[in-house]
């Protein structure tokens, strides 16, 4: 793919766009599959989609932005629907702000992985080197606010994309 005329969007759009096409679901799952799309978009474009960072939280990677908007309209695990988030960017100008490469790589990340459990997905990114790398020095149940570098990303999902 290439990386030519690629937009930069911002995470509550991504979101939005997620929740309106693929949800209902929990705001745990909304975060780990927007934390998906931006490590696929780092492997793929060597840019991210979005500017906003992650932290390494308890139950996986999370947005602090998204989640701050969000957070009164949903729990951990509580379906939240399009309808229960605050008005925003409509995510329907997300297809035509994105490069048609950057749309169909969202779309791909989204279909592949929005049948996921949010406890499969949680699981997965506990597995993964971005996540672990983040909480080094952590204690598995300790709160940790530590950023998941894009760096990280990029590498590891650049060489998962590779090996397959």
């Amino acid at each position: 793919m290439e990386s030519k005329g690629l937009y930069l969007s911002n995470a509550s759009a991504v979101s939005r766009f997620i929740i309106k096409n693929y949800g209902p679901m929990s705001h745990l799952k909304v975060q780990k599959l927007l934390f998906y799309v931006q490590s696929y978009h780092l492997a793929y474009f060597k840019t991210p989609l979005f500017q906003e960072e992650f932290e390494a939280w308890l139950h996986g990677p999370v947005c602090r932005n998204v989640y701050d908007e969000f957070k009164t309209s949903s729990r951990l695990y509580a379906d939240l629907s399009f309808e229960d988030i605050p008005q925003g960017e409509d995510p329907s100008t997300l297809k035509d702000n994105l490069s048609s490469d950057q749309f169909t790589l969202l779309t791909d990340v989204l279909n592949n992985l929005s049948s996921w459990t949010s406890f499969e997905l949680e699981t997965a990114t506990h597995n993964e080197e971005p996540w672990i790398k983040a909480r080094i020095g952590y204690a598995p149940a300790d709160r940790c606010d530590a950023i998941i570098s894009k760096k990280s990303m990029l590498e590891y999902y650049s060489k998962e994309i590779n090996d397959i």
